[in-house]
């Protein structure tokens, strides 16, 4: 945090005594008609002059106003001063700041919180060297492998860094090494917190805590984390019941892990990157913001994929062991231009919902299934083509041209939908949204014909399936598209 300078009011003294009236000279032109002025308000008659105290009064107040804004300044300057030189936590009395104080929500409790004692400086390495910092310094701390709640978070302003999970061989526990960067010229260290709490029956977890401030923070008033959670490797697969992370500004990444899955795993950071070589889990919530997230996933519930600006690249494996209950992937960003969607089932349903889609984007999606239903609902403003087929059932095509359209511009919906052979096992066509003119223009033809040029969103497909909806619904067993 910065030391501003105090604040310094000069003052000057202003004599109150008149001096000696100077000899009479002959006025110039401005003084000649502020003499006549004076003399004109001379003419009329005496009126009582003003007390000559209100002038010293007046100035008295200007003064002690001065003099205490001086002093009020002064007193914040020192108590700021011994706030930054003292180690202890009690001298906070900037409002502009506060400690890294653990503060707990409900439901946590503090376990324990490192001593100074317990960190121990590191050297000079390929891994902790950095000519951002000149300061590392090493904890480690343990979690229980039976826990069913394992969570790591920061709060604060001054935290960011990166997280990796892996898998240790050497462990019977689950370790969280912390190593910390700072700078010589900075106490920010001194002034943070890292604990272990718990919440819940058997939840245990980790929290960084940093000072706040309202202020723009200097570029040295920072700290860096390298957090490294190890779980240990196991002979056979281990489930791990929850598995959430709340770290801003922090990097994830996530190894492979042969012998750990997870009930429900949450990874969310903000302006930083998610890489997962692999995670499996049944329930599965990756998001950041202003970063890509990557990697590959397994997923037999849900998996939940969310950032903004910056492009999703994932491989995503889906499987279903509740029929009852479909198995939903959503991936969502923002003002990203083209997205690549692959979805495949066998002996299980299919459905594939894309609920929005932004207007200057491109999808290619591939969807199959086999002996069992399938479902494909584009968002409305699809335009473009697609095809659908089917080895046994019919495809159904169900265009919904009465939407309205979605950029806002009055246009209308035109769908073409053609059968090739019996049985309307093949169907293709396009679909476009066309101003009132284009219609008109149409008519006056005599036929209808879609435009070659389409603009915006343009989808196009090849599928083969069994029922289908503009917003586009399929069903039974292959669905393609291609984008133009």
């Amino acid at each position: 945090m910065s030391e501003g300078n105090p604040s310094q009011v000069l003052f000057n003294q202003v004599d109150e005594k008149a001096a000696p009236a100077p000899a009479v000279k002959p006025p110039s032109y401005q003084a000649t008609s502020e003499a006549l002025a004076f003399s004109s308000v001379g003419t009329e008659p005496d009126r009582p002059r003003c007390s000559p105290r209100r002038p010293r009064i007046r100035h008295f107040f200007v003064a002690a106003f001065f003099l205490w804004l001086a002093g009020h300044t002064l007193l914040r300057h020192c108590k700021h001063r011994r706030f930054h030189h003292d180690s202890g936590r009690h001298w906070a009395t900037d409002t502009d700041f506060h400690l890294g104080v653990p503060s707990t929500e409900p439901g946590e409790s503090i376990d324990t919180c490192v001593e100074s004692a317990d960190w121990t400086e590191v050297g000079p390495s390929d891994r902790y060297n950095s000519p951002r910092f000149e300061v590392w310094q090493r904890t480690e701390l343990s979690l229980p492998t039976d826990a069913d709640d394992i969570f790591l978070f920061s709060r604060g302003t001054y935290a960011h860094g990166v997280l990796h999970i892996v898998e240790a061989a050497d462990r019977d526990d689950i370790g969280v090494e912390i190593v910390v960067g700072s700078h010589e010229d900075s106490d920010l260290f001194e002034r943070s917190s890292v604990c272990t709490l718990h919440r819940g029956d058997n939840g245990h977890g980790v929290g960084i805590f940093t000072p706040k401030f309202n202020r723009h923070p200097r570029e040295r008033d920072t700290l860096f984390f390298i957090i490294t959670v190890s779980l240990p490797q196991e002979s056979e697969v281990v489930v791990i019941p929850y598995f959430e992370t709340r770290l801003p500004l922090f990097h994830h990444v996530v190894a492979a892990l042969p012998t750990h899955t997870f009930t429900s795993i949450s990874l969310h950071s903000s302006n930083f990157p998610i890489y997962a070589e692999s995670l499996v889990g049944d329930k599965i919530s990756i998001g950041t913001s202003n970063s890509p997230i990557e990697g590959n996933f397994n997923t037999s519930s849900s998996l939940d994929i969310k950032t903004s600006n910056t492009p999703i690249k994932v491989v995503v494996n889906a499987f279903n062991q509740n029929h009852s209950k479909p198995t939903e992937i959503r991936i969502r960003t923002s003002n990203s231009g083209g997205f690549v969607v692959s979805a495949q089932t066998s002996n299980s349903p299919l459905d594939v919902k894309f609920s929005d889609h932004a207007a200057d984007a491109t999808l290619k999606l591939d969807a199959r299934t086999s002996n069992s239903p399938a479902k494909v609902h584009l968002h409305p403003s699809f335009e473009g083509t697609f095809k659908l087929r089917t080895s046994i059932f019919g495809v159904n095509v169900n265009p919904d041209v009465k939407v309205e359209d979605p950029a806002g511009r009055g246009r209308k919906r035109r769908v073409n939908v053609k059968t090739i052979g019996r049985g309307a096992r093949i169907v293709h066509g396009d679909a476009a949204w066309v101003s009132e003119e284009t219609i008109k223009i149409r008519r006056l033809l005599g036929k209808w014909m879609f435009p070659r040029a389409i603009p915006h969103c343009f989808y196009g497909f090849n599928l083969r399936i069994d029922e289908v909806f503009l917003p586009l619904s399929v069903h039974h067993d292959h669905f393609y598209s291609n984008n133009y």
